[in-house]
């Protein structure tokens, strides 16, 4: 129920309950939330001055830290929304979303701020970052209650924004409250990047508790041994990131070496966590309670399931039940198809892509309806059980790719002629993207080049894992790709 609670109302809460106690930690530093509020209302009141209001809509481009939570804070107290932005991502990928959601301000390292000068002037500094100011104040307004903007991948060569509100989030911020049973003197994890929908939970869940974030950052987020380091001296007791994750903190982290005692609350999602992968690690840490979330960027978590019995998992996890804020339904009402999901907590729709967002909402009964393009079954006890896709979207290390996307991107390099992309699974079960590339450049008919290519255009999780040269793609009778036969040759 929308009590007209926003975002940041969770910090000026904490502030009044607990403003001493430790709320963020990023390496050597830490700070209190009456700090944290201090910084967030400094930040508030330089973008107010320099004319950011409500319906305004600003960006960070940063690696995580202490101040990109500050800002995000000081932006949802001005009334505007906060796009956070990737910043190992390719320059050009990263300004077109900056130039699509039309921001009124860009918090950005100075590392980047030579890209901007001729749409942005630098208006002042904010700690270690710059704030820039657009040149042009004719600007969209953002639609009501808007919160933040989240850029994925898209099928249509450019990733798309999905837009979430202050009220469709604090739908999903109480939910996690009252299922998890979660308590001040915990400490939360922050693996993943804040442009990913789980640092939802991470940011906001934390300080809806007045609890302790530990940000982890991009040097240290694949590096299990520190991982492992940190887990154990820190005390972290909820942990959430994807099971790719999970899997390199078992293999490589070295866990016998370290405490994980406190760590009671484990929760994962993104992708598939194949059964063999999960029991390793719950021999390992089998003290903690284990949750599989799932859900896409569009709705945040809709399903979850409980892993109390393991004798009940046979070959997989399940996605489980609808989450109470929630309702669900199968396409056609059969007991395998789309999952269709239903609820306040859905995204507004997709930034400037109207159309887009017709295709993935419908009405029904007075219901609005996300057609999520997930296939599923319902299992003995009513559990969900996911089977794949609907389209040629694949989820890699918790990132949703479209294919199409990878496709056109690299179609827009003039020597490569034509592309095809298809993606297979590999031994531990992780999906692999293979490109088939139709050039008649020697010098690019090399993985090498191919990878280096790829740096230059598409984020390293988008980037294919190998690369087929070949003289012509097999097409079908109705003259389109023939994807079925690409497959069958990688097997």
């Amino acid at each position: 129920m929308d009590n007209g609670e926003k975002l940041h109302d969770l910090l000026k809460q904490s502030v009044q309950l607990h403003s001493d106690h430790t709320a963020l930690i990023c390496n050597d530093k830490i700070i209190s939330y009456k700090n944290l509020s201090e910084l967030s209302c400094t930040l508030q009141n330089t973008l107010s001055l320099m004319g950011v209001k409500k319906g305004d809509r600003v960006a960070i481009y940063s690696e995580k830290s202490i101040t990109f939570v500050a800002s995000i804070f000081g932006i949802l107290n001005c009334d505007s929304a906060y796009i956070p932005i990737d910043a190992s991502a390719p320059i050009e990928r990263n300004k077109f979303i900056i130039n699509d959601c039309e921001i009124s301000a860009l918090i950005i390292e100075k590392k980047y701020v030579e890209y901007f000068e001729n749409e942005f002037e630098i208006h002042t500094t904010f700690e270690e970052l710059f704030i820039l100011k657009n040149k042009n104040r004719n600007l969209k307004k953002s639609p009501e209650d808007l919160a933040y903007i989240l850029y994925t991948s898209g099928s249509t060569g450019n990733p798309k924004g999905v837009m979430y509100s202050h009220s469709g989030a604090m739908s999903f911020v109480n939910w996690c409250n009252s299922t998890f049973k979660l308590k001040q003197s915990d400490c939360f994890s922050s693996h993943a990047p804040f442009h990913f929908d789980l640092s939802i939970f991470d940011v906001f869940v934390c300080i809806k508790k007045s609890a302790s974030l530990v940000i982890i950052t991009e040097n240290v987020a694949r590096q299990p041994m520190l991982l492992s380091k940190l887990i154990s001296e820190l005390k972290i007791s909820v942990w959430y990131s994807t099971p790719t994750i999970l899997n390199l903190i078992l293999e490589y982290g070295k866990l016998e070496k370290y405490d994980f005692s406190n760590l009671k609350l484990i929760l994962f999602a993104g992708e598939v966590y194949p059964l063999h992968q999960f029991l390793k690690l719950y021999n390992k840490v089998p003290h903690a309670i284990y949750y599989n979330l799932y859900g896409p960027t569009e709705s945040n978590v809709c399903c979850f399931y409980k892993i109390s019995n393991m004798q009940s998992l046979v070959e997989h996890i399940p996605i489980g039940k609808v989450c109470e804020h929630y309702i669900s339904k199968i396409t056609e009402d059969k007991t395998e198809g789309e999952l269709l999901i239903s609820g306040n907590a859905l995204m507004i729709g997709y930034w400037n892509m109207d159309s887009l967002t017709h295709q993935k909402i419908i009405f029904e009964n007075n219901k609005k309806w996300y057609k999520t393009g997930d296939i599923v079954s319902i299992d003995s006890e009513n559990n969900y059980i996911f089977k794949g896709r609907v389209d040629r979207m694949i989820k890699r290390n918790g990132y949703r790719i479209e294919l199409d996307e990878i496709e056109k991107t690299l179609l827009k390099h003039k020597d490569i002629n034509s592309c095809a992309l298809i993606s297979k699974q590999s031994e531990q079960n992780s999906s692999q993207i293979v490109s088939f590339i139709v050039t008649e450049n020697m010098d690019l008919k090399s993985i090498i080049e191919m990878k280096s290519l790829c740096m230059k255009l598409l984020p390293i999780y988008m980037i294919p894992d190998d690369f087929i040269f070949v003289n012509s793609l097999p097409i079908t009778s109705s003259n389109k790709i023939d994807y079925q036969k690409l497959i069958n040759q990688t097997v």
